[in-house]
């Protein structure tokens, strides 16, 4: 409910990075705060980590796929975090594919198979002007115009 809209975003931007609603933005910043509580860290460590962190969720959002070819499938990048927003289901983590590959959301992204999120994009408009995107069906009047029926 509270993370979805931040996902209005299809090819996310570095803009998109930081559209979120209040209550998911404190709920997901919520274990870098709680951390130092449990294990003490020194001030400028902490405010490397919230610039890292930060500099690292633009990162994932700004369409650049470029990862050496040895680290593909291990860092979760800005590939496989646009593949996140196209479809939801997939690739989770923030950092890594780890958890992802051991809880069965993992996806190659498309763009390493030589698609992209362009070529789903394409697909939406298509389905759209025929019918499907809205649940209608494709009519031909008799002047030649088209009408979209349920």
């Amino acid at each position: 409910r509270f993370h979805k809209p931040h996902h209005l975003w299809k090819i996310a931007t570095p803009f998109a990075s930081h559209a979120f609603h209040p209550v998911d933005g404190f709920m997901q910043s919520l274990p870098y705060h709680i951390y130092p509580f449990l294990f003490p860290l020194h001030k400028v460590t902490y405010l490397g980590l919230y610039i890292f962190v930060n500099v690292w969720t633009i990162s994932i959002h700004d369409g650049d796929y470029r990862v050496p070819k040895i680290l593909r499938h291990i860092i979760n990048g800005s590939a496989h975090h646009t593949d996140h927003h196209l479809y939801f289901d997939y690739n989770y983590g923030q950092y890594f594919t780890l958890w992802d590959k051991i809880g069965g959301s993992y996806k190659s992204p498309t763009s390493f198979e030589g698609k992209g999120p362009h070529d789903y994009l394409r697909k939406l408009r298509e389905k759209e002007s025929n019918g499907q995107g809205n649940g209608c069906e494709p009519r031909t009047m008799p002047n030649g115009d088209s009408q979209k029926n349920k």
